[in-house]
């Protein structure tokens, strides 16, 4: 059901030039912030061999990146429209949720992530990363069937997504193979708890949307709702003490 969600949200994206524009832009931000921070990453590994996959990923984003600047500068062309304005509210897909001095357009990438997390736990978010991206691209691409060089250049993203998949989940293997198993699962758990988590905070902060207001309102009716009347069938009530006529009149008169 969430998926057919997504795809009428995203095929409204792409039927709107000005929404298309905001998208292609947010894309291009989101593609260039993860090749800076795989960049970063390259230089703080030991091994010689996932430095090497990390930058040849770094320069796939950034090509990718390179790509839906085009796509936006011809559609620009094509339409009239402007830039994206640095104010602008509609963020087609920032997965930042608004906090970009914590991270970047990517969720939870940063620069120095690494050092904070380590190797494995930061390739295990990788991989997470670019499940879900994978994921969002092919929706993508199934609407854009009306812009052939566009179309064109998700088919390629594609087939980068998924070397970039594989590659990470090829170090995952090889580290669960030499008994860091628990660092592997640990670092995938963290990584899509926080996919979750964020996919909340996201549903919150842009809860203005017919999508996220629908879902809210879901909720109350089939959780927050029942919740609320069970909890206060199963209260109970206060036992009430009555006092008789004589009682009363002594209890105030003791007040005084």
């Amino acid at each position: 059901m969430l998926s057919l969600l997504e795809k009428r949200r995203y095929r409204a994206v792409w039927s709107d030039p000005a929404r298309k524009l905001r998208t292609l832009e947010s894309f291009a931000e989101t593609e260039a912030d993860g090749g800076h921070d795989l960049e970063v990453a390259a230089r703080r590994v030991q091994d010689g061999d996932l430095r090497e996959h990390l930058l040849r990923h770094a320069r796939d984003e950034r090509r990718h990146a390179d790509m839906f600047l085009e796509a936006a500068e011809r559609h620009r062309q094509r339409t009239g429209l402007g830039a994206r304005g640095a104010d602008e509210a509609d963020r087609a897909y920032d997965l930042s949720r608004g906090r970009k001095d914590e991270v970047d357009a990517h969720g939870f990438f940063k620069a120095g992530l690494i050092d904070e997390l380590g190797e494995v736990s930061y390739i295990a978010m990788v991989h997470v990363a670019e499940q879900k991206a994978a994921k969002i691209f092919a929706l993508h691409r199934s609407l854009v069937d009306d812009d052939p060089e566009l179309a064109a250049a998700f088919d390629q993203i594609l087939k980068d997504e998924k070397y970039h998949c594989a590659y990470t989940e090829k170090f995952l293997d090889k580290w669960r193979g030499v008994g860091r198993e628990k660092e592997v699962n640990a670092g995938l758990k963290s990584a899509r708890s926080s996919r979750f988590i964020g996919a909340w905070r996201r549903l919150g902060l842009r809860s203005g949307s017919r999508f996220s207001q629908f879902m809210l309102f879901v909720m109350y009716w089939t959780v927050l709702l029942p919740f609320g009347a069970l909890a206060r069938l199963g209260k109970p009530k206060p036992a009430v003490r009555e006092l008789s006529q004589s009682n009363a009149r002594e209890r105030l008169s003791s007040q005084y």
